[in-house]
């Protein structure tokens, strides 16, 4: 008898160790996943400041060089 309940205790701790790891698997399997979706975010974002600069550069430099055209 004494040994049916040590051995219940055993298996008791067993599962409650097995849960555990799974939900540390399912965390850290989330953390990996909700970093990745912030560091691409922060790539689009900084891809998108890229691309509106470039064009505004552009914008600038056309409108420079018809003001010096209409200068001239």
């Amino acid at each position: 008898m004494f040994l049916d309940s040590e051995l219940d205790e055993i298996q008791a701790a067993k599962a409650r160790l097995a849960a555990r790891c799974g939900l540390r698997r399912q965390m850290v399997l989330l953390e990996t996943h909700t970093a990745w979706a912030g560091f691409r975010r922060k790539i689009s974002l900084a891809s998108l400041g890229l691309s509106l600069g470039l064009q505004v550069s552009e914008l600038a430099l056309d409108y420079w060089s018809r003001r010096k055209a209409q200068r001239s």
